[in-house]
């Protein structure tokens, strides 16, 4: 989720993270069905969780407490332990305000949460160790961008050799998830993620939103406040995967005799942004919440290693925040989610199954 760029979220995205959010809301059937086929000790040992790709945490609370509750209901009493996981420049001090806060699942007994900084692309915990794998928003950021996007800073937007090393870079990334999880998930165990996705075309829902931050940042060059070569450089390092190109190793590819597809779904999500101010016509707000939203997930990619640069995001922002409010409809991002669940298969049990 590091390399060229960074996949850092920006200090305010637990306020700014209502796309996000919808996006666990479709996940929420998908969570319950994997804690009721979830292997839970029958002795005093804790139930695991590893929530990959935490962020700030404000997206977890609400997961991690069904948790509890689901394998409490199923066997009162047992502990559970929950490691929060994400690369080394999250801000982890928003996660511990959030672990410490009012409506966090921490706070039930025998519950334990901890933190660790590492990219889920790496070996995170000891071979067999967890009984459920959770991932919500995550794994569309890449470990590294391959070569920058010519003329744009979004994957769906490149274009021939920068579109096929972005392609490369993912399918590889996304080996090496499955791959580590598949070690480190207990026979039975169950793997969740809610993954930013794309349409066959390669879309995911949001190009018109990075086309008004491509026509900002040109302004900026327009106006001496960065160089060419300096926005030549930017490209945020995601790609939203197909789901041929989520569910392929898993079910001819290398993982089909590790892991179960169990479900999968593909879900477009409305924007609750761009739903608000449809009822309410509060076109400022509106603009202010998507610009904010756009600085909160993407800035930090953007503008590392540019000098000054928290006086030149902010003008990038102030000038994102107007576009949007000019063209209301292209801010509007309508993301592409792709559900998938499946089961840790046992080293005895080579079966598998198409969802």
């Amino acid at each position: 989720m590091a390399g060229t760029g960074s996949g850092a979220m920006g200090s305010g995205y637990g306020r700014h993270s209502a796309a996000q959010h919808a996006g666990l809301q479709a996940a929420v059937g998908l969570l319950d069905r994997a804690l009721a086929a979830a292997p839970v000790p029958a002795d005093d040992r804790a139930f695991r969780v590893a929530d990959l790709g935490c962020a700030s945490g404000t997206n977890a609370m609400e997961p991690m407490a069904r948790t509890v509750a689901a394998v409490r209901a199923r066997r009162p009493g047992t502990p559970v332990w929950v490691t929060h996981t994400d690369i080394p420049a999250n801000d982890f001090g928003a996660l511990f305000a959030t672990l410490t806060g009012p409506s966090s699942y921490a706070h039930a007994p025998g519950v334990h949460a901890c933190a660790q900084a590492r990219s889920f692309f790496e070996p995170l915990f000891p071979p067999g160790e967890l009984h459920l794998a959770w991932s919500s928003i995550a794994v569309h950021w890449l470990s590294r961008v391959p070569l920058p996007v010519e003329g744009h800073i979004y994957g769906s937007r490149a274009r021939g050799a920068a579109r096929d090393a972005l392609r490369e870079r993912s399918a590889r990334d996304w080996d090496a998830f499955l791959g580590h999880r598949a070690d480190e998930l207990a026979p039975g165990g169950q793997l969740v993620v809610v993954g930013g996705a794309a349409t066959d075309d390669g879309l995911s829902g949001a190009e018109g939103l990075f086309d008004l931050a491509v026509a900002e940042l040109e302004h900026l060059v327009d106006q001496g406040v960065l160089t060419g070569e300096q926005v030549a450089a930017m490209t945020v390092p995601t790609w939203n995967r197909t789901t041929a190109e989520f569910t392929g190793p898993l079910l001819s590819g290398p993982f089909r005799d590790r892991f179960r597809l169990e479900e999968g779904e593909f879900v477009v999500l409305d924007d609750p942004m761009w739903e608000r101010y449809t009822a309410d016509g509060d076109l400022e707000a509106y603009a202010d919440e998507v610009a904010a939203s756009f600085m909160a997930a993407f800035g930090p990619s953007l503008f590392a290693g540019i000098p000054e640069s928290a006086a030149t995001a902010g003008r990038f922002a102030e000038g994102l925040t107007a576009r949007v409010r000019d063209r209301p409809e292209e801010g509007a991002a309508r993301w592409r989610v792709q559900l998938l669940r499946a089961t840790r298969l046992g080293h005895s049990d080579g079966t598998h199954a198409v969802a």
